[in-house]
């Protein structure tokens, strides 16, 4: 079997009742990021947050069992309010290092996200990365709803 770019490339598309201003501040200013990122049931900080291309960002995701797993990456662009790009991957295995970007645009009651992951290893990583940004999403929308 082959696997090609689109098997392992990931796209979600969710609409927020939110302006895109607040859509795309709630990923750049690090309280916010740091309430909401990360699926249901995983807390996360945000000890570094470099909101500039080329700044870095660093999320320590805490697990259910305990097990802390550290994420990072490098702001390749970012465009206020339409969206930006970062790379995304676990410390010390660049094996696993994906690159995401982040459209955002104004509909009727709110904002379309747009989230597309390219680089992931294999069909099933992309699936498992889309149900843990699905449920982050979930988070961020009730993070917005207030």
């Amino acid at each position: 079997m082959t696997t090609t770019l689109e098997d392992t490339t990931l796209v979600l598309t969710r609409t927020f009742a939110a302006t895109p201003e607040d859509v795309f501040d709630a990923w750049m200013e690090r309280e916010a990021w740091q309430s909401w990122i990360g699926p249901e049931g995983v807390s996360c900080e945000v000890p570094v947050m470099e909101p500039r291309v080329g700044g870095r960002y660093r999320i320590e995701m805490r697990m259910s069992d305990g097990r802390i797993v550290p994420v990072g990456g490098v702001f390749r662009a970012i465009e206020r309010p339409a969206g930006f790009v970062f790379n995304w991957g676990w410390e010390g295995d660049v094996g696993r290092e994906s690159l995401i970007t982040i459209t955002l645009k104004p509909v009727a009651g709110g904002t379309e996200l747009t989230l597309r992951q390219e680089g992931l290893l294999t069909p099933d990583n992309r699936d498992d990365h889309g149900r843990g940004w699905g449920s982050a999403l979930n988070k961020l929308e009730r993070y917005l709803a207030g």
